[in-house]
Order: C-alpha cells, then sequence, then structure tokens
C-alpha cells in the first residue's frame, strides 16, 4: 500500500452508529443516529470493536500534533488484523480481498468531521498513510484499526443544508453559510471522483503543502486540512456535517477529475 500524492490519500472511511428515541432530519418514526466518537493521534486509532451497521454516523477526531487521515477499508471474510499488518509492511498494492469503500482524506490537529452514510455489515479497517517527520507511513508505525460491522441502525440519511457535485466536467459547489452544515457530496459522474476540503493560508499552493510535508512539517503549517471523502463511485454520495468558519477561502479539490473550486463562507 504505497502513499498516494498527500493531499489525494489513500483508501476510506469510518463507522458507527447508535439508536436512540426520536426522529432523524425531521422523518417521522426513524432512530435519531447519535455519532459514535472515533479519534487519531500518533500513532494510533481509537475505534470502538464493533459498531451497528445500515445508516450509521461517526464524529472522526485529529486529538493529535500531526495531520492524520481516515482511510476506510473492507476486508473479506476469514481475514485479520495480522493480514492487514502483513500487506502494510510489505508496501503491496492492496489484495483482492481488501475494498477500498472510501475514507477521510486528512484532517489537521484539533479537526473533526461528522461522516453519514450506509455501510453493510463486514469486517472494516482505518488506516493512516500520512508520513511521519521522518518520512514513514503511520500505517507502518502501526496506525491501523481492525473492527466490525453488524446490525442495523434502522436510521433515515439527513436532508443536506447543500450538496456538492461531481462530474467529470466539474465539482460544483453552492454558496455555503457559516456554521455547522451538513454537505451532501454526490457523485453524478460516470467515473469515481473524491472531495478534499482545506483552507490554505495566504499565497499558499498544493505544492507547498507537499514541501511542508515532505520536509518534515517545519514551522507553521501552510494548510489546514478539513475533511471531505475519498473517492466514491458513480451514483453515490456520503454527508459530511462541517464546522465552516466565516470569512474564511476555503479550497474544494477532486484530484482524480481534475477540477479545484475556492469559495468564501459568509
Amino acid at each position: 500500500m504505497r502513499r498516494r500524492h498527500v493531499l489525494m490519500a489513500v483508501a476510506a472511511l469510518v463507522v458507527t452508529g447508535c439508536t436512540g428515541d426520536g426522529d432523524e432530519a425531521g422523518r417521522p418514526g426513524t432512530p435519531m443516529l447519535r455519532p459514535v466518537e472515533v479519534t487519531a493521534t500518533e500513532y494510533s486509532f481509537d475505534v470502538p470493536a464493533r459498531v451497528t451497521g445500515g445508516v450509521v454516523s461517526m464524529r472522526l477526531s485529529n486529538t493529535g500534533g500531526l495531520p492524520h487521515e481516515f482511510a476506510f477499508g473492507r476486508i473479506d471474510e476469514g481475514k485479520t488484523e495480522a493480514d492487514v499488518k502483513a500487506v502494510i509492511e510489505s508496501g503491496r498494492e492492496p489484495p483482492r480481498w481488501f475494498e477500498d469503500v472510501a475514507g477521510v482524506p486528512g484532517l489537521s490537529p484539533a479537526r473533526s468531521i461528522i461522516v453519514t452514510r450506509t455501510l453493510e455489515p463486514g469486517t472494516y479497517v482505518f488506516m493512516c498513510f500520512f508520513p511521519d517527520p521522518e518520512g514513514t507511513p503511520h500505517a507502518v508505525l502501526g496506525m491501523y484499526e481492525v473492527f466490525t460491522i453488524s446490525g442495523d441502525t434502522g436510521a433515515a440519511l439527513p436532508q443536506p443544508d447543500a450538496v456538492i457535485t461531481a462530474t467529470e466536467d466539474a465539482l460544483e459547489v453552492p454558496a455555503i453559510a457559516a456554521g455547522e452544515q451538513v454537505v451532501e457530496f454526490r457523485n453524478d459522474g460516470t467515473a469515481p471522483h473524491e472531495l478534499i476540503l482545506v483552507a490554505f493560508e495566504a499565497g499558499k499552493t498544493v505544492e507547498d503543502v507537499d514541501t511542508w510535508i515532505e520536509s518534515g512539517y517545519p514551522g507553521e503549517p501552510p494548510v489546514t486540512f478539513r475533511g471531505g471523502m475519498q473517492t466514491i463511485p458513480p451514483g453515490a454520495s456520503v454527508f459530511l456535517t462541517v464546522e465552516f468558519e466565516p470569512g474564511v477561502e476555503y479550497t474544494a479539490a477532486d484530484f482524480t477529475g481534475g477540477h479545484m473550486e475556492t469559495f468564501t463562507v459568509t
């Protein structure tokens, strides 16, 4: 599993959800999702051993001092953490028994994002392939965690406040208000597409970010990683709950489609 372009990241997402009394997004009779806390630090994930499937919601938080991604994959029945470890340490491409399910491409320290989506029962794994200051992928240092999904929350997907749409021709970003917003990322194209949310410091670019990471994270970060979603297939969508700050210029990027859009929250 070799490291991809820093901003493009790797595998995929996470999971979990609990049910309770009440309505979800104004839909009567559906259980209310309570996001389960999933955290990343140097160099490990704190993930529940078992979570409930169906429509699931989770809050992914970076409590460490370095950027981390929440790469997310599903592994075939019978495969174990030892199998995952062997592949990571070998540096090989993912085998056939590993399915990329798409995850959060990157979060800066003290940042979090809530992801809500539909997930089937099975065995899943979180991984992080950001490099440490010496250039070693975090996963090689033990930053991966295997867990299971079972059952069904019975919940419904939320109603979005805004929809970001990816196609082969564009990444369409509507006006987005400040504060906590539920953003649906929808792939209306015919190929896989991704959404990477960042806020660059004034005058900084993707090249500055690559140089900063490859040099071992010296000085002040040239970017704030705000999450997003790694590549999802055509027709798929996920729901991201993001805290947008007023007056900040954000960049939404789809490197697989070759599109980048900037927008300022008011």
